[in-house]
């Protein structure tokens, strides 16, 4: 136990060290980690990186260094077993949460400081008194196996701030990104097959002050990105284009940028989003299916089902949206034949600032088929929790170029001009949204969001959408009057026992 003291005292930061000692007697006597025999791993520090002013954190034993961001800060390591968690918080504290909230860990307030217990690798978000401009998310790692040692590595070593630039990818080749690696550029793969990009480091985007993906795929196939932070994109941060076979795994998107969403799966097939974290200021994750695009609104090669999105899996993942966009939504782009069989599942979406939570908006002339949300639980911070919409607006592929959302000098959607565009479309054709489910959809807060279901015209764009078990604060709603559902321009929409 002396040693245990006298090594603590050793890492502490500048503060009041009877504090922190309390709080490691503490540990010791609930059955703490260097009793448990849990063990955390700190990664090497870049040099020149700014510590968060907010947060201070002791995982394990061992100091972790907290990352400043615009949004938020965060604290990155590995585990093995079980651990204790202390966070030193550089203001008062009252109503500390922490999330996703069915994980369960309720923190323990001693002073100035947080103590909770981790059972082994998660991602949380630490929430101190509501205050959403300054959280914490920490991301316990399972330890680095398996590390690349044969074929073509681009490796990125823990400790070092790397100026990468651009990063071109080719078949079979790797991209590992360490423990402690904080690496400045951009990832590029086009038409390549048997490429991974791996390891717990950091791939940063936040200098950047044009707008470009973070990581882009184009006509790829068998890909796997597994382990990084995918930091501060400004633009789309990961975008699966024309692809195939895609895997995402344990990836952390934060963001706070304009345009920053997750990931977009974006005309592919058979792409696979688990156990992720995403936060963003614009949608977390947007599937759709551009189809060949001019500008002006032309569509080449819409017939052609080679541009179709189908077989989208996103599971077992963590959301928070902020200011713009969704967290899991399917649209706006629907200009190919089809979307379908995209599957939400047992997700977690800890914050929707605005807009809806769950969304389908389709504003062009495909069609968006099969999709299922299913157990889902939506935290705080929704003032809409779903919308499914067949529209006609300046995203539309077909909307006319002076009010084209990619012409910079475009029109205002408004006005008698505007509405006579308008009256031209409705007797045209639109997209449709058929065969959805919502099943074991949870949502807390105080009060129950609105919802809508709309389609363009009276042709019923929306058909055969169906709720089972969809609960507020536990109470089961069974019609849409109960569940604030607006419904328009639908057909077939009903709840099921």
């Amino acid at each position: 136990m002396r040693r245990l003291l006298t090594r603590f005292d050793a890492l502490l930061p500048a503060s009041p060290r009877f504090l922190w000692l309390a709080v490691l007697v503490l540990l010791a006597v609930s059955g703490g980690t260097a009793i448990a025999g849990g063990e955390a791993t700190a990664y090497p520090v870049p040099k020149g990186m700014e510590p968060s002013p907010d947060y201070q954190v002791i995982a394990g034993g061992k100091a972790v260094f907290v990352y400043k961001t615009p949004a938020f800060s965060m604290a990155t390591f590995a585990v093995t077993g079980e651990v204790d968690v202390v966070v030193k918080v550089q203001r008062p504290i009252s109503r500390p949460v922490i999330r996703p909230l069915a994980r369960g860990i309720k923190p323990v307030v001693e002073g100035g400081n947080l103590r909770f217990h981790l059972p082994g690798p998660c991602q949380l978000a630490v929430e101190v008194d509501a205050d959403l401009h300054r959280p914490l998310f920490l991301f316990a790692n399972a330890p680095e196996q398996n590390l690349p040692r044969s074929g073509q590595v681009h490796y990125f070593e823990g400790g070092r701030i790397h100026e990468a630039g651009r990063i071109a990818l080719k078949d079979n080749e790797t991209v590992y990104l360490a423990g402690g690696a904080v690496v400045r550029g951009v990832i590029r793969a086009k038409n390549i097959s048997g490429a991974k990009i791996l390891g717990p480091g950091i791939l940063d985007g936040s200098t950047r002050t044009t707008q470009s993906r973070l990581v882009e795929l184009d006509g790829c196939r068998n890909i796997d990105i597994s382990g990084p932070i995918l930091l501060g994109s400004y633009g789309w941060t990961l975008v699966p284009r024309l692809s195939e076979n895609i895997r995402v795994h344990d990836v952390k998107v934060l963001g706070w940028r304009d345009n920053d969403d997750g990931c977009d799966p974006d005309s592919s097939r058979q792409v696979t989003i688990e156990h992720c974290f995403f936060r963003t200021k614009d949608d977390c994750i947007a599937v759709k299916a551009h189809g060949k695009l001019e500008t002006g609104g032309v569509i080449a090669d819409s017939d052609s089902h080679a541009l179709d999105t189908d077989g989208v899996r996103v599971a077992d993942s963590i959301f928070w949206s902020s200011e713009w966009g969704h967290a899991l939504t399917v649209g706006f782009a629907v200009s190919a034949p089809a979307i379908r069989n995209v599957v939400f599942t047992n997700c977690d979406i800890i914050k929707k600032e605005k807009g809806p939570a769950l969304s389908i908006d389709n504003h062009d002339l495909g069609a968006v088929e099969n999709v299922r949300f299913e157990n889902i639980r939506v935290e705080d911070g929704c003032d809409k929790l779903l919308a499914l919409k067949v529209a006609f607006s300046p995203y539309s592929a077909d909307c006319p170029f002076p009010y084209f959302r990619n012409n910079p000098a475009r029109k205002p959607a408004q006005g008698d001009d505007w509405q006579q565009v308008l009256r031209t479309k409705s007797p045209g054709p639109r997209g449709t949204i058929r065969n959805v489910l919502f099943q074991d959809i949870q949502i807390a807060g105080d009060r129950l969001p609105g919802s809508d279901i709309v389609g363009f015209s009276a042709r019923n764009e929306v058909s055969e959408v169906v709720f089972k078990n969809l609960r507020f604060q536990g109470k089961v709603l069974k019609s849409p009057d109960a569940a604030n559902l607006r419904i328009q321009n639908a057909a077939n929409v009903r709840f099921e026992p």
